[in-house]
């Protein structure tokens, strides 16, 4: 199948590629800037999700059969600071692309990937997290996920666009920015190994409990869901774990002894204690079961990171 992925130079864009082509398909990917040493398995081209007239000469130019959306603004952090930038991006791009599989002459599959966030305010009695969850977004980012969303909804009504609406939980991998937790705990340990830092690990609040999946497996139900559903898929492991376990594993692989110093600008208060989300309709329609333990994602995230320090 010819595939345009869209973020194919971030973190999980790479793994989707690498996954796609493994599996066969044709496959295209956009990148803001294209890195002149790319290649392999898949062709490059530059875009930027705010220009129109780019996204439709991309997609003319690929004739793909299947989208798969993933570029986006997609640091909370960052997205509280521009709003703006990240409504045009997240909202505004996801509309651009969609406009232009109008005028390609053929049907074309359309995989866009929200948010878990998109749940928003939630309380124990609405675990586990369904698909049919109200939405009720809590930041800039989750907000411009939502509203995407639904401009997917839109275009979904056409006869020429058959539109897939991904909601992944937290997943983690090798390769992931250290602006995330579990990466930037595997970062400060392999530093620490290296003795670029002092034996002391930075946290925030140790308590929230998430449902974290391998990067590996998430891109392997984007295809599956991409080229065989139809509507809206939670995508996550099925239970929470808290933060403390990540880092208690991640000190376990690492055989360091350190001291865990909570940090003011890390901490931040929970108004959710526990998320995790319900797969029972990705099991039951594509059998689809995670691979990877929880174990072997961070051992592979610590590996990552002592091969760079």
């Amino acid at each position: 199948m010819r595939a345009l992925v869209t973020g194919a130079c971030g973190f999980v864009g790479s793994y989707l590629v690498r996954h796609l082509s493994a599996c066969g398909d044709t496959v295209f990917g956009t990148c803001l800037n294209v890195e002149s040493e790319r290649g392999g398995d898949c062709e490059y081209h530059t875009l930027n999700l705010l220009d129109e007239a780019q996204c439709r000469e991309v997609v003319h130019a690929t004739q793909p059969e299947i989208i798969y959306h993933l570029a986006a603004v997609t640091f909370v952090p960052t997205a509280e600071k521009d709003f703006q930038t990240t409504l045009a991006t997240n909202v505004g791009g996801t509309h651009h692309l969609l406009r232009a599989c109008e005028g390609l002459g053929h049907r074309v599959r359309f995989l866009y990937v929200s948010s878990s966030e998109v749940y928003g305010r939630i309380t124990p009695q609405d675990l586990p997290l369904t698909e049919n969850q109200p939405l009720r977004p809590l930041n800039n980012y989750s907000l411009t996920k939502a509203m995407a969303e639904l401009v997917v909804q839109k275009y979904a009504q056409q006869p020429g666009i058959l539109a897939v609406v991904a909601r992944p939980f937290n997943h983690t991998g090798a390769g992931q920015e250290a602006q995330f937790v579990a990466s930037s705990f595997a970062k400060q340990l392999a530093q620490i190994s290296k003795g670029v830092l002092p034996p002391t690990i930075e946290v925030g609040n140790l308590a929230a409990k998430r449902d974290f999946s391998d990067v590996r497996d998430i891109v392997r139900a984007y295809r599956l869901i991409g080229e065989g559903g139809e509507g809206v898929y939670n995508l996550c492991s099925g239970h929470a774990v808290a933060i403390q376990y990540l880092l208690e594993t991640l000190v376990e692989i690492s055989g360091q002894s350190v001291t865990i110093a909570v940090s003011p600008e890390r901490y931040r208060p929970l108004d959710v204690p526990a998320i995790y989300g319900d797969i029972s309709r990705l099991r039951t329609e594509f059998e689809w079961e995670p691979r990877y333990s929880l174990k072997d994602t961070l051992t592979s995230l610590y590996e990552y990171w002592l091969e760079r320090v």
